[in-house]
């Protein structure tokens, strides 16, 4: 490891102290209430359906007697390292990956306790996928599942299993299996209503023509700009083998946005699938910020690729319930006040 990443992490430890005081002793934000009254109230694993995971969590720590904002504590240390772990192995700049984390993601993730410890166990997965050592895929499919037994939507990320790891997927092939992916799909949402409990639950996260189209469009702009980011740096990326170094990781980023295709369609069934992209920003974001410290051609790109879409995930997924997280990050918390 080089001295200059070692630097990285020993200045990147305090704010990660940091955020861990900011999470784990919050006392009040716009889903803790809920949280709690689940600790309380589902005291047997029965209680928690399918997710299991995070059910056996809640009543292991309750019936040992741990107040809810312990558990909370607990769970915020689990969750930060298992972040930070994946920066460790992935980022060039562990310190600049945590800021931008911090900025862009951190001030909404720690209100979605579930959702959060979900996304850090599939990021292991994700590090397990792009090492690509043997039997990756089938490590990959048992992160992805403990995942689900936290939160029942990482389940989707079972998708990209099929992904290839030491090559770019064919653009002419992949074109063509998705078109007839989304003609199925449409064909089963016209003739096939969905079940009534999962109807139920997208409707609580209305969503407009507009809103799926605009949704629609950012996540293709993304994937455009960084198919564009991707090519800018290795132009032959999609005619050769990428199974080590540099390329392979260009390789995994560009089939990430690929395959994160396969979500648009879900755009149109309800508000919160967004949270999909939010996800793939996550990769997207880190892999740019952290190839300004690689010799490039241009920089150009990677800047705006990050100006545009830290503006976005602030302005439109921190701004419109700041009051319910990043208000509450700071004021409601046990030993800051």
């Amino acid at each position: 490891m080089s001295r200059s990443k070692l630097l990285s992490i020993a200045l990147a430890l305090p704010v990660l102290l940091g955020m861990w005081i900011l999470y784990g002793w919050n006392s009040w934000n716009g889903d803790r209430a809920v949280y709690e009254l689940y600790y309380v109230t589902r005291d047997t694993l029965a209680s928690w359906g399918g997710e299991v995971g995070y059910g056996s969590l809640n009543v292991i720590a309750s019936q040992s007697g741990l107040s809810f904002q312990s558990f909370q504590v607990l769970i915020s240390l689990v969750t930060l390292y298992l972040v930070f772990r994946y920066m460790l192995k992935r980022a060039v700049s562990p310190l600049a990956s945590l800021i931008l984390y911090l900025i862009c993601f951190f001030s909404l993730d720690f209100v979605l306790m579930r959702n959060f410890l979900s996304f850090a166990i599939l990021l292991q997965g994700m590090n397990t996928l792009f090492e690509a050592k043997p039997y990756c895929r089938v490590k990959f499919f048992l992160f992805v599942l403990v995942a689900t037994t936290v939160h029942q939507s990482s389940l989707i990320f079972m998708l990209f299993m099929l992904m290839p790891l030491n090559r770019v997927v064919p653009l002419g092939r992949f074109l063509v299996v998705y078109l007839v992916f989304v003609l199925f799909y449409v064909s089963m949402r016209l003739g096939v209503p969905l079940p009534a409990n999962v109807a139920a639950h997208f409707s609580y996260y209305n969503t407009t023509l507009k809103s799926s189209f605009a949704n629609v469009f950012a996540h293709l702009a993304s994937m455009v700009l960084m198919t564009f980011v991707v090519l800018v740096e290795r132009r032959s990326l999609c005619r050769i083998e990428c199974s080590s170094g540099r390329d392979k990781e260009l390789a995994f980023v560009l089939n990430l946005n690929l395959f994160s295709l396969f979500f648009l369609v879900l755009y149109f069934e309800s508000e919160i699938f967004i949270r999909l992209f939010r996800t793939i920003l996550f990769f997207n974001m880190l892999h740019c910020l952290n190839s300004l410290f690689l010799p490039r051609r241009t920089y150009s790109l990677l800047v705006f690729y990050i100006f545009i879409f830290s503006t976005y995930l602030i302005f439109f997924f921190l701004f419109p319930v700041a009051q319910f997280s990043v208000v509450p990050l700071f004021r409601n918390n046990l030993i800051l006040n």
